[in-house]
């Protein structure tokens, strides 16, 4: 808008400057004409003037009275010079006789032209004044000078009128010839100014529709155009912003860490998984030595930024936290913003951890089964080389074959229940009597109970009825029943408690067995973890009874604790929500 503006602005001070140029020089013109005819008149008066006076005495007084007549028939001041330029008579003041050979129409008349001229400012007369000058000759010899001068204000007054005339003569042709240019430029700058604004609003707002909203023959297919373009830019903006939103949204939702690194080393984006394996916040535009803190990714980035490579290694990351993660980093080059390094990472801490655990659960379970395997093949062999000849002793190695036996059968079912699909067993939830189902499974394991002379209560608060899946609940009563009575010493009591009055179901196991250290207790449902390990093995303890109880109380959304002291006994406390 202000170029537009200034394009107006120079174009009147242009028409200005040629308007007061012309009229200054039509004016100095007609001044330069108007003299050029005065001089021509005085020079006539001249001539005529010289033919009366008596050449052989200029000093005459009939020459002066001639000189005075004339002057008042002309209203003109004439000064007579003799042939050295001194004031024989002026008409104006009589008293002057001084030289006037320095004044240029004097100068002109003595070099031999015809008439010299000259326009200047009259110290006598106090005003402006047109000088001419014309030698007077007698038998081809300058006797004389005769000087004519008229005021210019007379003629002066008939320059004015011209020069108004020509001052409004010129006024209204430059206004038209203003008012032309003017029309041609609007029209150049119309289209502009109809499309301008828009394609200023189609850069500010590219999410909006903009339309050149005019009616013209002659700029129909330009702003034609403009719509169309504006129709282009507000669909492609519309398909940017939701790429960019969609790919914002995927570089967020990442569970794998991303990161990019410009070559001065700034980080340019970095997504949250990613700051949460580095424990840090707002990594972006800070330089990546001040955010990774492990010296291997360091030296990798390094890497990649001098090899320009692709890079993959697996590091554990040592600050801030142990991690185990697979970094593939790659140079890309020729970007908009520049080359940049974008880096891969992922997190592989829970799967070593979890082939870590699978090969401690196969050793295990091959530990396990090796003793009663062993047991198996070494009576089975003892027998077969003769020792079934003797009764005694055949019954007692059966005995100790069915002990191993029923130990590898407990031991494939507690793995057989571990390794279950929760998503692929019963979900149907079932209502129960606790006091009922308790009571149950306190009677299946009376045997026991009377070999260890252990006596079993149930406490009971609130009702009885309990919605549940008995797929999973049932294990949990089960095998923190037969722990109870592992455990438990000879003579002592086993209390089992619920609380059913409020939401959830509290249900404790109490034994008064030798009791768990607080050290033993981080670890005891763990799989194939005991606190004693022969006398577990003594026992027929699996080490899969209290993981088999973590696990399907967590199935069920509730928890599992203990309380336990060495020597004092253990009491597991199970939580389950109600549904």
């Amino acid at each position: 808008m202000k170029r537009r503006q200034l394009d107006y602005v120079v174009l009147l001070l242009i028409i200005g400057l040629l308007f007061f140029g012309s009229w200054r020089l039509a004016n100095r013109f007609y001044t330069n004409q108007l003299i050029s005819q005065q001089e021509q008149t005085l020079e006539e008066n001249g001539r005529v003037l010289s033919t009366q006076l008596d050449l052989n005495n200029l000093t005459d007084e009939k020459n002066q009275q001639t000189i005075d007549q004339f002057s008042q028939e002309t209203e003109e001041r004439i000064t007579l010079l003799d042939a050295d330029a001194k004031i024989i008579y002026d008409t104006f003041d009589h008293s002057l006789h001084d030289s006037r050979s320095n004044r240029p129409e004097i100068k002109s008349a003595i070099d031999g032209n015809s008439v010299g001229s000259a326009v200047r400012y009259s110290v006598t007369l106090k005003e402006n004044l047109l000088y001419t000058a014309q030698p007077i000759n007698q038998q081809n010899q300058m006797v004389g000078i005769i000087r004519i001068a008229k005021p210019t204000a007379v003629f002066e007054e008939q320059t004015q009128n011209f020069r108004r005339s020509i001052f409004f003569v010129f006024l209204l042709f430059y206004l038209v010839i203003y008012s032309i240019i003017f029309y041609l430029i609007y029209q150049r700058n119309r289209p502009i100014q109809a499309v301008l604004p828009v394609l200023k609003r189609m850069v500010e707002q590219p999410d909006k529709s903009n339309y050149v909203m005019q009616n013209s023959s002659q700029w129909q297919e330009l702003y034609l155009t403009i719509n169309e373009l504006g129709e282009q830019i507000n669909q492609t903006y519309a398909a940017y912003t939701s790429t960019e939103e969609q790919f914002t949204t995927l570089f967020h939702e990442l569970m794998i860490g991303v990161f990019m690194i410009d070559t001065e080393g700034k980080i340019v984006m970095m997504n949250p998984t990613m700051e949460e394996m580095l424990q840090v916040a707002g990594a972006e535009n800070h330089f990546y030595w001040d955010v990774f803190k492990d010296n291997k990714m360091i030296q990798l980035i390094q890497q990649t930024l001098v090899e320009k490579k692709q890079i993959y290694e697996e590091i554990t990351l040592q600050e801030p936290s142990q991690l185990s993660l697979e970094v593939r980093m790659r140079y890309l080059e020729n970007l908009v913003n520049g080359d940049q390094i974008m880096a891969t990472v992922y997190d592989l801490t829970h799967v070593r951890n979890l082939e870590k655990i699978q090969r401690d659960f196969v050793g295990n379970v091959s530990h396990e089964l090796k003793t009663p395997v062993t047991s198996l093949i070494g009576f089975t062999e003892t027998l077969l080389d003769g020792a079934k000849e003797d009764p005694e002793l055949t019954t007692q190695f059966l005995e100790i074959i069915e002990k191993d036996a029923k130990r590898l059968q407990h031991l494939i079912t507690d793995i057989i229940e571990l390794s279950k699909d929760s998503t692929h067993l019963s979900d149907q939830w079932q209502t129960i009597d606790l006091d009922l189902f308790l009571q149950q499974q306190v009677d299946l394991y009376n045997h026991l109970l009377k070999q260890k002379n252990i006596s079993v209560s149930i406490d009971k608060k609130g009702p009885a009825l309990f919605q549940t899946q008995l797929t999973f609940f049932q294990p949990i009563v089960k095998n923190l029943l037969e722990n109870a009575i592992q455990y438990s010493s000879q003579d002592s009591q086993i209390i089992i408690s619920y609380d059913n009055a409020n939401d959830p179901l509290i249900l404790k196991i109490q034994d008064q067995g030798v009791g768990i250290s607080q050290a033993d207790q981080e670890r005891i449902f763990e799989r194939f973890y005991r606190v004693d390990k022969d006398r577990s093995r003594h026992s027929g303890g699996t080490g899969l009874g209290l993981a088999i109880v973590k696990e399907y109380s967590e199935i069920l959304g509730g928890t599992v604790n203990i309380d336990s002291h060495p020597q004092l006994g253990s009491t597991f406390i199970v939580t389950l929500p109600k549904h």
